[in-house]
């Protein structure tokens, strides 16, 4: 309400005034009223205003959150976005994942041309002409491609910052203006390396498996309760004689082909699986077309359906046709193998590769070393005597080699229960034995062979010290004589009383020593060439025993004009044999030499030098010596015969022929080898050799 205001009837000039001012007050009382009215509209608008440009900002902020947390959280995608000059104005988390950049190095300076090989761009470039009739380069092929909506995933290849390349999976599509208008374009793109990767192992497992199924002997197949059988491959027909067109027809049941006499075994097989783990493995024979019996390993799998009910069977079997018969066979040859085992006339072992423990031993050997197969069973056999030189001849057979590998030893000292010894010749071979590495390893006792060949040895020697003797008595005489000159000079001397000089004394008795020691040295010679030879072998320098020959015969031979030459190679390694026996075969070869020397001169052939000329040297690895002479010669039709016993070219009485042949046993008995080269009418040679002594 407005204020009323009353004054009185008299007014005076100040009073007029004063009216006046009231008045205008009241005016500018109106006046500030209505301007506090308007500041506080304006005011409200203003608040208001600036409460509505909160929203919209918090709500642009929250769409940007959104926005980035979108772009973020698709780290397994790489998302790019560009303007319309190509300049990357997005590059998400998963973008810096995938392509080793940061945001911050590429953001407004790169465009997406960069991540991609220009070779696949060029490829992209031509389809695109092809398609639209003209051409595009560089980012403008990923321009046109987004322009033209082209919403379909093609594989490219990514380039990362390091220059490694990965496959991805990308979609291009254009980013648009209200108007319409293409402000930019936005990549997403997945990395497909797993994918690639798994496709490429899926495409291989499925070709090895129709590899397997091509080539593996195995036939794959899936069966049916009622019979009928599906096969994969055609390998059934060369199997059956039916074709697997004939069983996918249904013409041909696997019932009809089961040999008759298996088919229960089959069936309880399968029932058997049926009460476990549905699987079974089962063996039958089957008829093929032909009729001929097929023996089939068969593993195969029960299937049930969602139903609970057998859906199908599913397998594969193989012809063991082959098998089947090795295992007869080999158990034809294990029974042969045990019974011969059994009954053998000799000793036979059974020994641990290895260890050479015997894991078994036959009853012979038990009666021959005196054991009992338990006490046999689990001994080294070197308890019973060595075996060293056949296991070291299986060494040296390469493994390969082994299944015909065979070693035949030298003759062997050993020892029944009772310390008795006797001698064997050990042959040994290797075997397989419950799955183990093994050796059969047999002996022949040879010690009554040994007996016999000693002193059919002996009898030679014998012979020959008796062809000897006229020599020997000469080689005698020879002593005897000086020393019975010395003895009647010095009787005479006592006789007539004369006094004998020191001098002479000392000379005579000088010169009776001298002669005692060379008749006990030929008596010596003798002795130890008539010793019977131990069979045990000893290391041999082959110098002693021909220069103990050489003594002996020597001024022998010289009394037949017949000259002995010796040229002897010194520091020769050493042999394994026996000195004795050595000295009976140069001896051999020498009256040999001798014989084709008188057998010339009787013949009245050229003969000019008479010699004998006996050699050692090292040859190779081996020693060797030889034995020359200048003799007849031996005729090219008895050179292969020469070794053989008994068999001679001289008159009746003159020889048994079993100088050579002795002379062979005792140089192969030591490992030797023993040559021979002769000219008819101009002379013979021998040559023997022999390995070292190791």
């Amino acid at each position: 309400m407005e204020a009323r205001y009353y004054f009185p009837q008299v007014f005076t000039e100040t009073d007029e005034k004063f009216q006046a001012l009231a008045e205008e007050n009241v005016l500018l009382r109106k006046e500030i009223q209505v301007a506090r009215r308007a500041a506080e509209l304006t005011a409200n608008l203003v608040v208001k205003q600036f409460e509505e440009t909160e929203k919209v900002l918090r709500r642009f902020q929250v769409a940007n959150a959104q926005r980035k947390a979108v772009l973020d959280s698709a780290t397994q995608n790489c998302i790019i976005a560009t303007d319309k000059k190509g300049l990357i104005t997005v590059f998400n988390t998963g973008a810096e994942r995938l392509l080793g950049y940061s945001a911050e190095e590429l953001i407004g300076k790169h465009t997406p041309e960069i991540f991609h090989i220009e070779s696949e761009l060029e490829l992209f470039s031509i389809r695109f002409r092809s398609k639209h009739g003209y051409k595009v380069n560089g980012f403008d092929v990923l321009i046109e491609y987004a322009i033209r909506e082209q919403s379909e995933q093609f594989e490219w290849t990514y380039v990362r910052k390091d220059g490694a390349q990965f496959p991805v999976r990308m979609t291009i599509n254009a980013l648009r203006e209200t108007d319409g208008d293409v402000s930019g374009l936005l990549c997403i793109a997945m990395d497909i390396t797993a994918k690639k990767r798994s496709e490429k192992a899926l495409r291989e497992s499925e070709r090895k498996y129709k590899l397997l199924v091509k080539n593996l002997p195995n036939i794959v197949y899936k069966g049916y309760l009622d019979g009928s059988v599906d096969f994969f491959d055609d390998k059934i027909e060369r199997i059956t004689g039916f074709s697997k067109e004939e069983f996918l027809s249904r013409k041909k049941n696997w019932f009809d082909v089961i040999y008759e006499d298996d088919v229960e075994i089959t069936k309880d097989k399968f029932r058997e699986a049926l009460k476990t783990d549905e699987s079974y493995m089962r063996e039958y024979r089957i008829k093929s077309k032909e009729g001929k019996l097929v023996w089939i390993e068969e593993g195969g799998q029960i299937v049930y359906g969602e139903d609970g009910e057998i859906e199908f069977i599913t397998g594969a079997f193989l012809d063991i046709t082959e098998r089947k018969l090795a295992e007869e066979a080999l158990h034809e040859s294990e029974e042969k193998y045990r019974s011969l085992f059994t009954s053998g006339p000799n000793p036979i072992f059974v020994l641990d590769q290895e260890t050479q423990m015997i894991l078994d031993a036959n009853p012979m050997a038990e009666e021959t070393y005196g054991y009992s197969k338990e006490d046999l069973i689990g001994r080294p056999f070197n308890d019973l005597g060595p075996v060293e030189d056949v296991l070291e001849g299986l060494a040296n057979f390469d493994y390969s080699d082994w299944p015909k590998a065979c070693v035949i030893g030298s003759k062997v000292q050993h020892f029944q229960k009772n310390k008795k010894p006797f001698y064997v010749r050990v042959t040994a071979c290797p075997i397989r034995y419950k799955d183990k590495e093994a050796i059969i390893l047999a002996t022949t006792d040879i010690t009554e062979m040994l007996e016999k060949e000693a002193q059919l040895l002996q009898a030679d020697k014998m012979t020959m010290l008796g062809e000897m003797s006229a020599g020997v008595a000469h080689e005698l005489n020879q002593p005897l004589n000086a020393i019975k000159m010395g003895n009647e000079y010095l009787k005479m001397m006592v006789e007539q009383g004369n006094s004998i000089p020191e001098k002479d004394l000392l000379e005579v008795a000088s010169q009776v020593s001298e002669q005692v020691d060379r008749a006990s040295e030929i008596i010596n010679r003798l002795r130890e060439f008539g010793y019977k030879p131990d069979f045990a072998k000893e290391k041999v320098d082959v110098n002693k025993p021909i220069q103990m020959v050489a003594g002996m015969v020597k001024q022998q031979l010289g009394l037949q004009n017949i000259q002995v030459d010796i040229y002897l190679e010194e520091n020769l390694p050493h042999i394994w044999g026996h000195s004795n026996s050595i000295e009976q075969v140069i001896l051999n070869l020498v009256t040999n030499a001798r014989d084709a020397i008188h057998e010339k001169k009787e013949a009245r052939l050229d003969s000019r030098d008479d010699v004998i000329t006996i050699r050692s040297f090292k040859e190779n690895d081996r020693v060797a010596v030889s034995v020359s002479d200048t003799g007849a010669g031996i005729p090219e039709a008895q050179k292969n015969r020469i070794f053989e016993p008994f068999f001679t070219t001289k008159d009746v009485g003159k020889g048994m022929g079993l100088g050579l042949s002795i002379t062979y046993g005792i140089v192969k008995d030591y490992g030797g080898e023993i040559e021979v080269y002769s000219d008819e009418g101009t002379g013979t040679t021998f040559k023997l050799t022999f390995p070292f002594a190791q």
